[in-house]
């Protein structure tokens, strides 16, 4: 719905990079390794929130294919958009040490799926709910952007309130 927030749980794009290290295309150290590794075949399921959800939610999807590609299939035609900031979407520690070692644009790691973290938009006057179910469960809920109105507007924002562009913005099926 326009003027929703958008909130995901967890963090995001420790699974890409678990999946880029096995097959060769991310070096990082053994101990790195095996956190990412492990990130991409025991993902973070937030399934004890699913309840609380359906009280909340506007409308859901699960991050699979990535970020961008699944908040458009969240919109669906609609005559809507989004604004994402960057510096608001969730990493690990161990992530956010390798994009600044490795230079990564993170809208990029983090766009990529595999991630099955819990993409929702809710009504701005449920902040506060969100807020208390996130510290009474102890699952990470971050807001990162907002539904706008208007087709072909939707923006990631970074710090300097500029908007960049994401290199790939999902996975794509091939069938």
């Amino acid at each position: 719905r326009l003027n929703d927030d958008i909130y995901v749980t967890g963090n995001l794009g420790d699974s890409f990079v678990g999946l880029q290290i096995l097959s060769g295309k991310i070096k990082v150290n053994n101990k790195i390794s095996k956190y990412f590794i492990k990130k991409y075949y025991e993902p973070d399921l937030q399934l004890k929130f699913t309840n609380d959800l359906l009280k909340l939610a506007n409308s859901s999807i699960d991050i699979s294919d990535g970020l961008i590609d699944d908040l458009n299939k969240m919109i669906n035609r609609q005559n809507f958009s989004f604004h994402i900031f960057e510096e608001k979407i969730p990493v690990s520690k161990t992530l956010n040490q390798l994009i600044k070692i490795k230079k990564f644009k993170k809208i990029d790691i983090t766009s990529k799926g595999d991630d099955y973290q819990i993409l929702f938009t809710a009504s701005p006057n449920k902040s506060r709910i969100i807020n208390k179910i996130s510290k009474n469960t102890g699952i990470k809920i971050t807001k990162i952007g907002k539904i706008i109105s208007g087709k072909n507007r939707c923006k990631v924002i970074n710090l300097e309130n500029k908007q960049i562009e994401a290199k790939n913005i999902g996975y794509i099926h091939k069938f």
